[in-house]
């Protein structure tokens, strides 16, 4: 317990200083990994000043009583295995700062790239003109609003199943000044998808976990199940939906793109193998296969 302390000194400097030797004693999980703690640190630091990013150590910045014990407070959640962005209830998506609750999925890099892969495929058939698209499951709406505020001329739309989802993801959009349509729906109805009508594109991070598999206690403990996990003899439940969009849905030379599980993007991308559809298995920054990108003719 000694470790959680309040330091003697508030400067800015010693209370970084205090914040990097708590995470570096607990030091188990993801705080034995030097540069998770050094991020860890920040990310605390970012949540009790937003000027802190900006701030030189050397400034003598002080903080006052109420945000130690706020500090503290969140230093002990962190170090009893909750995810920061769960303890601040906020990360960084794409340069956009997004609500995190329990409801949804905490949006992650390798969903940032997904969206950057996507905007490549829209660029690559449409052009420039504004365009309709849809997210499918978009959980806390981190891809439907990112796409928003890069393409403000943009229709977008958000479906999820879970109406506690919808409301982080209004609440996000709100916070952020982005107008994008929220619908309630499930994803594998496809037939309830189709009466959206028609879209330019359509991505999508679904659930794609088979239930078996083991992971992480910071993601199995601190994460929806809801978004996560697929039946282990269905792993391509949500994938196989989407196949009938591709006509109902996507206009001809739409894009489609949507995050895989590692292990079944080639089955994601051999059941997306329509008639006449371009389909590419995309590879993540660090060489892992993470989605397949459809263009129709």
């Amino acid at each position: 317990m000694g470790a959680f302390l309040l330091p003697r000194d508030n400067s800015d400097v010693s209370v970084r200083r205090w914040v990097r030797s708590v995470l570096e004693a607990q030091g188990e999980g993801m705080l034995s990994n030097p540069r998770e703690r050094a991020s860890i640190a920040d990310w605390l630091m970012a949540d009790l000043d937003p000027r802190s990013r900006l701030i030189l150590e050397a400034l003598e910045h002080r903080y006052d009583e109420g945000e130690l014990t706020l500090l503290q407070d969140h230093l002990r959640q962190v170090c009893s295995g909750i995810p920061v962005q769960r303890v601040v209830g906020w990360t960084e998506f794409r340069g956009l700062r997004i609500g995190c609750s329990g409801d949804v999925l905490i949006p992650r890099p390798e969903t940032e790239e997904v969206v950057g892969w996507f905007l490549e495929g829209m660029a690559m058939v449409k052009g420039d003109e504004a365009k309709r698209v849809l997210d499918i499951g978009t959980g806390s709406g981190c891809m439907a609003l990112a796409l928003k505020a890069e393409n403000p001329s943009w229709d977008v739309v958000g479906v999820d199943v879970s109406e506690a989802a919808l409301n982080q993801a209004k609440t996000n959009a709100i916070e952020l000044g982005l107008d994008v349509t929220w619908v309630a729906l499930d994803a594998l109805d496809s037939a309830t998808v189709a009466a959206l009508g028609r879209f330019d594109g359509i991505v999508s991070n679904p659930p794609y976990i088979p239930s078996s598999e083991v992971l992480e206690p910071h993601v199995q403990d601190h994460e929806p199940a809801l978004a996560l996990f697929v039946p282990d003899n269905e792993p391509l439940r949500f994938y196989n939906a989407m196949v009938p969009l591709v006509t109902s849905c996507l206009v001809s030379g739409g894009c489609m793109v949507a995050e895989c599980h590692t292990e079944f993007t080639k089955e994601v991308a051999d059941c997306w193998k329509l008639e006449g559809a371009q389909v590419q298995v995309l590879c993540d920054l660090q060489g892992a296969q993470r989605a397949v990108r459809l263009i129709r003719s």
